[in-house]
């Protein structure tokens, strides 16, 4: 944990349990050492094995956290209990964007819906993750694509760590750097809106959750599936120019196979093409390399 004056590297991973290939990845990168934390999706299809595997090694550190999820996959909770939140086919239906567009589009009376149907699910998202790996405890939530952070949505993340006894949540807020050789290409322009938003999101984020405890900063948004070794060089070394004492750096090292595809479908199909994206696996070497090198 951080300690005034010395930066503390939180090495983390987020999407564990989506599928097995992704918990195979991300669970190379723990056993050699490389990872810190995992952000668990309580409705991936890879969760009972994810669960499974941790529990062989119970000795070995690892920080637990919730990876709230409101746009992959199915709910946990009865499709008829959250039909603002899933297409015709019992799928998750909103994007990041998408759910924000819809709270404008709401009366009072459906925002208010809304929230309840997004604190039924989430609230059940907690509390399977708690069970099924236990005796590890969960000492955060986040959200998965940074939607926790949404203004209407962050409180509730908020009131439902507060109630399971969580004692820290994700504040996305992102420190800027620049590794020129992964900056081309238009997903860096992409990265760089989301960043500068969910920057401007993260001021009251951090009032709202003051009694929960967070990372000074994340790095992992601009360079979102292109943390390569250089990035993450430049991210750090950001962090102490800045004089910060705790960074979490945001890796997505677990990749899919072909055959895993299959999970993201209609709507969500495009998702298929990040989880195959062969830059996860160059996020799990960077951390491994990393390790390897005794950097943090």
């Amino acid at each position: 944990m951080p300690c005034e004056g010395i930066l503390y590297i939180e090495l983390h991973a987020d999407d564990f349990g989506a599928t097995p290939s992704v918990n195979k990845n991300i669970l190379s990168a723990w056993y050699a050492g490389a990872l810190d934390g995992v952000s668990v999706i309580a409705n991936g299809e890879g969760i009972y094995e994810a669960a499974k595997e941790i529990k062989t090694d119970i000795n070995r550190p690892l920080r637990l956290a919730v990876h709230l999820n409101l746009s992959e996959g199915r709910p946990l909770v009865d499709t008829q209990l959250v039909k603002l939140l899933v297409d015709k086919d019992g799928y998750f239906l909103h994007s990041f964007l998408g759910i924000w567009t819809l709270w404008h589009s709401c009366s009072k009376l459906q925002r208010q819906e809304l929230l309840e149907q997004v604190k039924a699910e989430w609230r059940e998202q907690i509390r399977r993750v708690i069970d099924l790996f236990f005796p590890r405890p969960v000492t955060r939530v986040d959200g998965h694509i940074h939607i926790h952070m949404l203004p209407f949505l962050f409180p509730v993340a908020v009131e439902l760590a507060r109630e399971f006894n969580i004692p820290e949540i994700r504040i996305s807020r992102e420190i800027y750097h620049l590794s020129f050789k992964d900056s081309l290409g238009f997903h860096f322009v992409l990265n760089n809106f989301k960043h500068l938003l969910l920057n401007v999101l993260a001021g009251p984020a951090r009032k709202i959750a003051k009694d929960l405890v967070s990372p000074d900063a994340v790095a992992g948004i601009l360079y979102s599936g292109h943390m390569t070794y250089e990035t993450t060089l430049a991210a750090v070394k950001a962090a102490k120019k800045a004089k910060l004492n705790w960074l979490e750096l945001i890796f997505h090292p677990g990749r899919a196979t072909p055959l895993e595809a299959n999970r993201w479908k209609g709507k969500q199909a495009f998702l298929a093409r990040f989880y195959r994206a062969y830059h996860r696996d160059v996020e799990r070497d960077t951390l491994i390399r990393i390790a390897k090198e005794g950097l943090f």
